[in-house]
């Protein structure tokens, strides 16, 4: 499966959309989105996964490059995350850092 990735913008709300497999080879393309949302004033990144199917140890890296990115009053909502991507962030303690959603309200 191909990866493909995009980010698009709603007022204080940018949301970055990944299908395919978030690992070190397609990781950077994720930094780079998060590096532009983070040159807006966010008060929250959605991170859509809903096209996600797997998520190795350089996809979370990756989330904590995001954390990092944003200012400390922005939340993280990782949104449409299959079970095994949820286990991955869970397993990496990442849960405790972002929120984690079937959909956006």
């Amino acid at each position: 499966m191909s990866f493909e990735a995009y980010l698009g913008f709603n007022g204080r709300t940018g949301t970055v959309y990944l299908t395919g497999e978030l690992d070190a080879g397609t990781a950077p393309v994720f930094r780079s989105l998060v590096e532009q949302a983070a040159r807006r004033p966010l008060d929250r990144l959605v991170l859509d996964l809903t096209g996600l199917v797997a998520m190795s140890s350089a996809g979370v890296r990756s989330l904590a490059f995001a954390q990092q990115q944003l200012p400390p009053s922005a939340s993280i909502i990782v949104v449409g995350a299959s079970a095994g991507v949820v286990e991955v962030i869970r397993l990496a303690g990442f849960d405790q850092a972002v929120t984690i959603a079937e959909r956006v309200a």
